[in-house]
């Protein structure tokens, strides 16, 4: 790995060690069995990931908690929301045993994303301090943070040398459908709470579980479509080439 990568990586682990700090020294739950209860549903929601074509990476309904976390739980909380579901995603029925650098830097990044919205959905002025708001406005951090700036395509651009433009436009292009929906959702079930309700809150799960079921299919389709296509132009070639002798 370039140093340039190592860098990097070195450096998304460092901001999540200090956030880490800053929750461990900020750590007073409200309601520690409401947690628990959301923490767990949130790792297992974890665990029904979906790879992305091209990536050696997955996507989660994970954030569609972490989300509805920024506005039923404090910072400390919502970032382990984040972190128990990046490491349950890393490591959860992967293809091959992930690495101990890929497992920390996926849990670094989710941390850096989890608390970087948090702050900033919570940073709105009283006057536009509402729940739409904070979601609208988590959501946007979250996915840009997840999708670009901080995520595994900055380091493959610097691994492999390829354009960190391209990249991020390809893992863009499947991911934002699913994040659009997901963070539609959450918003939806945390305006419906009020942002106390924790029963109404949680009937994001179903629902997500439906889109989630049905993004997997579309991803499934558009493959093997390509791959549907990539095999035809192969034959017209081998065609064209035979009629040419």
């Amino acid at each position: 790995m370039p140093s340039p990568a190592k860098a990097y990586i070195a450096m998304i682990t460092a901001l999540a060690s200090a956030v880490l700090v800053v929750v461990t020294s900020r750590w007073n739950p409200e309601n520690l069995g409401r947690f628990v209860l959301f923490f767990a549903l949130a790792t297992l929601a974890s665990a029904m990931k979906i790879r992305l074509p091209g990536f050696k990476t997955t996507i989660s309904i994970n954030f569609v908690f972490v989300l509805i976390g920024l506005a039923l739980f404090s910072f400390g909380e919502t970032v382990l929301i984040g972190l128990g579901g990046a490491l349950v995603q890393s490591l959860w029925k992967t293809r091959s045993r992930p690495k101990p650098v890929q497992v920390l830097f996926n849990a670094a990044c989710l941390t850096v994303c989890t608390a970087a919205a948090f702050w900033i959905s919570h940073a709105i002025p009283a006057g536009l301090n509402s729940v739409a708001a904070m979601m609208v406005l988590g959501a946007c951090v979250y996915v840009v943070l997840n999708t670009g700036l901080v995520s595994l395509v900055i380091v493959i651009a610097l691994a492999e040398g390829r354009p960190l433009r391209d990249l991020w436009s390809s893992c863009y292009e499947w991911t934002f459908p699913y994040f659009l929906v997901g963070a539609a959702v959450a918003g939806l079930a945390s305006a419906a709470s009020h942002g106390t309700n924790l029963g109404v809150a949680l009937l994001v799960a179903p629902a997500m579980y439906l889109v989630h079921t049905y993004y997997r299919m579309h991803i499934v389709r558009a493959v093997l479509e390509n791959i549907s296509n990539v095999s035809q132009e192969s034959e017209a070639v081998l065609a064209g080439a035979s009629r040419g002798r």
